[in-house]
């Protein structure tokens, strides 16, 4: 269980403080005097006036400048104040509308009230002004709420996540369904109840005293936690908080128990595999070193005649120790990654062309690529892989593309792209396959690790045409840090609950093969 991750928040200023206001009265001298009045005694108001209901109705049309609330006199020489509501109506059904009038009586007033007027406000020679100040506050600030509220219901329902409002005093103010049969409730069982009551003892404790200090100083607060459901059972969920003015807070939980179920199978599965690899590479390594020892004297002792048949067998044990190479590595890039931290994707995609020997002139490492978090080791590996793989398959004078996805709300991962002959669709997923190679003289590993890289960090990867008809390799669900122009900020922390992991193969889609020899791992090769 993980305490989580502090991420810093500025609390921005309500913008929600100026209230635009349009007066509406042919009496020029009143409705000046109205406008001076009001923003006078209401810092917060900033008033406009108009001469005619005609005028009201052109301002909403237009749009140019915002409206909040319209105060109309009733009795106006086009119009009356009620029909001018009925037609400001048409437009907009929630802004408030206050008729605000020397002429009107008891009658008029229930009349305006019956048509649908926010408010009713005579004027006054002694406070008619600063009564009708007052109730512009109070009815934009009913409406700003009810839209907030609005808008949260709408949001709350619109994700899977279960999502709930705390208010003050630490009752449920709303949940979203997903959030209430996350717990076994019902969602009228949870509103006005504590928060206490979906958590055990000690992780209320732990509420008390860790989390909401972090909280109340930090804005929002990230890690994992236990739950408790109404039978007694309890479950590992991945949390997140966000604090809300007044003491109360936002909460995002999503059920973990099928993630940490995978999480600890992976990596019982990924300890065979190495374990396997170790094995294997032990076994085969010697007799091949003593078979290379061998064909050493042959080619010593051998006439021409033979250099053929020599040659083949040569490569037939550089092909053997490639295999070898590959198979550790495969086992060895399948662990999931703990501890990842703040990495450039442009940096590490740079650096690995030259390793590679890829061209200056023939790859493009684009602006805006994110700084993700990540094994900066792996992930060189990953681009060390795909780029080899457009030297082995793309021709003899590729160009390689490295650049952002944006999922329309920002950056979201990566592609890499190339403008080779691209790949046949229904090789998209075998060729992630271990062992799947077009190419005779390939081990058939290489994009086995690319896949295993992505899903040790927890991303996905698919493979698309090309935009100039090559193959693009897509990797999604990247936990993103920031962009290019953030890279003299300092790194952002991780919790453990960011930290992904997916079995090894899966349902990725893929692309062509390549072989590229990082070399032998000591901590795998006991030779």
């Amino acid at each position: 269980m993980t305490e989580g991750s502090r991420i810093g928040r500025g609390r921005a200023s309500d913008g929600n403080s100026v209230i635009h206001v349009l007066v509406a009265d042919d009496d020029d001298v009143m409705c000046e005097t109205t406008v001076s009045l009001l923003e006078a005694m209401a810092p917060s108001l900033r008033v406009r006036g108009v001469s005619s209901g005609a005028a009201v109705l052109d301002a909403l049309d237009d749009g140019d400048e915002p409206v909040d609330c319209i105060v109309s006199d009733y009795e106006m020489p086009a119009t009356d104040g009620l029909d001018l509501l009925e037609a400001v109506r048409e437009r907009d059904p929630d802004v408030p509308f206050i008729i605000y009038t020397g002429h009107g009586n008891e009658d008029v007033a229930s009349e305006a009230i019956s048509a649908g007027v926010t408010d009713y406000v005579r004027k006054s020679a002694t406070g008619g002004h600063r009564i009708l100040a007052t109730r512009i506050t109070a009815a934009v600030a009913r409406r700003r709420a009810e839209a907030e509220r609005d808008l949260q219901a709408l949001a709350m329902e619109a994700v899977e996540e279960g999502i709930a409002v705390v208010d003050g005093d630490g009752r449920f103010v709303e949940v979203n369904d997903a959030y209430a049969d996350l717990y076994g409730y019902e969602r009228d069982e949870l509103v006005g109840s504590s928060w206490e009551l979906i958590n055990p003892p000690e992780e209320n404790e732990r509420m008390h005293l860790q989390i909401l200090p972090i909280l109340r100083e930090e804005g929002i607060w990230r890690g994992e936690s236990v739950g408790l459901r109404k039978d007694g059972s309890t479950f590992p969920k991945a949390k997140s908080l966000a604090d809300l003015d007044g003491g109360g807070f936002v909460c995002a939980v999503r059920d973990v128990t099928e993630q940490k179920a995978a999480e600890h199978g992976l990596r019982e599965q990924n300890e065979r595999l190495r374990e396997f690899a170790r094995l294997v590479s032990h076994d085969l390594r010697n007799p091949l070193n003593v078979a290379e020892g061998y064909l050493t004297l042959v080619e010593e002792s051998a006439d021409e005649s033979q250099s053929d048949n020599l040659e083949r067998i040569r490569n037939a044990h550089d092909r053997m120790r490639r295999l070898i190479d590959d198979m550790l590595r495969l086992a060895r890039e399948g662990r999931v990654v703990d501890n990842p931290e703040r990495v450039s994707v442009a940096d590490v995609a740079e650096a690995a062309a030259l390793t590679v020997g890829l061209d200056p002139d023939s790859h493009v490492i684009e602006e805006e690529l994110p700084w993700v978090r990540a094994d900066e080791e792996r992930l060189s590996a990953l681009f060390e892989n795909l780029f080899g793989n457009v030297r082995e398959h793309a021709g003899s004078d590729p160009t390689v593309r490295v650049g952002p996805l944006d999922d329309g709300h920002g950056v979201c991962g990566f592609f890499v792209e190339d403008d080779g002959p691209g790949i046949p669709e229904k090789r998209h997923v075998k060729v992630f396959e271990s062992g799947f190679t077009t190419d005779r003289s390939g081990t058939g590993f290489g994009l086995a690790i690319v896949k295993r890289i992505t899903n040790a960090h927890g991303w996905t990867v698919s493979v698309r045409d090309g935009t100039d008809g090559g193959a693009r390799f897509e990797f999604r669900g990247v936990d993103v840090a920031g962009t290019d122009e953030d890279a003299s900020g300092p790194p952002a922390e991780s919790s453990d609950a960011d930290s992904g992991a997916v079995a090894d193969g899966g349902d990725g889609d893929g692309g062509t093969d390549t072989d590229t020899d990082d070399g032998d791992d000591a901590d795998d090769n006991p030779d």
